[in-house]
């Protein structure tokens, strides 16, 4: 099956049921690999949309870069839905320091380790995050909800 190159549209019917957008139901329009992910990722987790995609027989970095879910990355997506349906409090990074590898360290949990690295140039460095390599930093909050701030909301 060959990966699309460009971001697809995936188009969800979002029924707001309350002013607030609390309680919202998701309608696949279509039954393919693309939007099950996205789907699942709504729905179940971040991990299980991985999962999915893994069982399928697909490299799931390769699959994460060409799949777009209402116009933002699988990750991003599966947070907005988790945020609108917990409770539970989200945990915030904040990037502590100025530099390209702290900025890389947080934006690597919405869109992925590779893309973050290539957006400051640290393509093939050894970044650490809180004494961690970014890989591990990234597992640790992969499952987690997680809010993102900058250094001047802090």
């Amino acid at each position: 099956m060959k990966l699309p190159t460009l971001a697809i549209a995936l188009t969800f019917t979002l029924v707001s049921v309350q002013a607030a957008a609390q309680d919202v139901v998701l309608k696949p329009t279509n039954d393919n690999l693309e939007t099950k992910v996205c789907y699942t990722a709504a729905t179940e987790s971040y991990s299980a949309a991985k999962r999915l995609v893994r069982s399928n027989g697909l490299n799931f970095e390769q699959f994460n870069v060409g799949v777009k879910c209402n116009g933002v990355s699988i990750k991003q997506f599966a947070n907005e839905f988790a945020n609108n349906s917990s409770q539970e409090t989200a945990k915030a990074l904040v990037a502590k320091n100025t530099d390209n590898a702290s900025r890389a360290c947080v934006e690597a949990i919405q869109i992925g380790e590779k893309e973050a690295l290539a957006k400051y140039n640290l393509e093939g460095e050894l970044v650490f995050c809180n004494f961690r390599e970014i890989s591990d930093f990234i597992r640790k909050y992969d499952s987690e909800n997680v809010v993102i701030r900058d250094i001047a909301e802090d």
